[in-house]
């Protein structure tokens, strides 16, 4: 067994793999922890692993060298990379891992090179929930906002009548801009996820221009979610490009490092 081990900024994320196939993965919020008791928790024996990967922000805080274990210490920008791509069965896109804020990397050809990345991520969006509209449950927040009608809270490129034409009507002009003060939770909900998710997909279509990739693959906690996918479908309608999000899209990063690890150890 190889097990993967991404410490993020604000989740513990694992994935296992076992002749090529995953056969594990967990989720434990909360930045670092004690890694071997998560692990023994899970029933890991990571001392007769045949390769453990190990990255992230928090990756210094692993504690595994107490058990005599020394870790494969992959470079994030890879473990995303490889990860992405090993979902996806896609080569020469950008893989645009959200996690708390997001990176974005382009893999091609085994090469995985981190472009740049922005502040706004996952977390971005839990903040938000919190502050604007009180909630902290995001599967909650989610099941609102898919409910909840953007145009209630955007102004789109169709409210501008001397620009229609040039651009699709539909297209958000400003987010949260409307003032509209009939609009409901759902419908604050919804802005808030698009805002969010426009940020990283507008991003993913321009370092995709830059570089010449030829899809996105979206990666992370969030992104599977049903505003997430909502989203990226519309980006994908919208400008021709595909957006990605891949099974088990959670626990790329980390299948990213497990894959490196096992490379090592062969």
């Amino acid at each position: 067994m190889i097990i993967g081990i991404d410490m993020g900024a604000s989740a513990v994320k694992i994935a296992a793999l076992e002749d090529g196939k995953l056969v594990l993965t967990h989720y434990e919020p909360g930045r670092g922890g004690n890694i071997p008791a998560l692990c023994e928790r899970l029933g890991l024996d990571l001392g007769r692993a045949g390769a453990v990967g190990l990255t992230g922000l928090s990756a210094k805080g692993a504690g595994l060298e107490r058990l005599g274990i020394g870790p494969a210490a992959v470079p994030e920008p890879e473990a995303i990379g490889r990860g992405g791509t090993f979902l996806s069965g896609l080569d020469d896109v950008i893989v645009a891992s959200m996690g708390t804020g997001t990176a974005f990397v382009h893999a091609k050809g085994g090469v995985y090179s981190h472009l740049c990345g922005t502040g706004v991520g996952s977390g971005t969006l839990s903040g938000l929930a919190r502050k604007v509209l009180g909630i902290s449950d995001m599967k909650a927040f989610d099941a609102l906002a898919m409910s909840g009608d953007t145009n209630h809270v955007d102004l789109t490129i169709g409210d501008f009548v001397e620009m229609h034409g040039q651009l699709a009507a539909g297209l958000t002009a400003s987010n949260l801009a409307r003032r509209n003060p009939d609009a409901t939770d759902a419908d604050w909900a919804a802005g808030l996820c698009t805002l969010v998710y426009q940020v990283v997909g507008t991003m993913s279509l321009l370092a995709c221009r830059g570089c010449g990739a030829r899809a996105v693959v979206v990666t992370g906690a969030a992104a599977s979610s049903g505003p997430s996918l909502a989203n990226f479908r519309r980006f994908t309608d919208s400008f021709g490009l595909d957006y990605c999000v891949p099974e088990h899209a959670g626990f790329a990063t980390a299948m990213g490092a497990a894959l490196r690890a096992a490379e090592g150890a062969a």
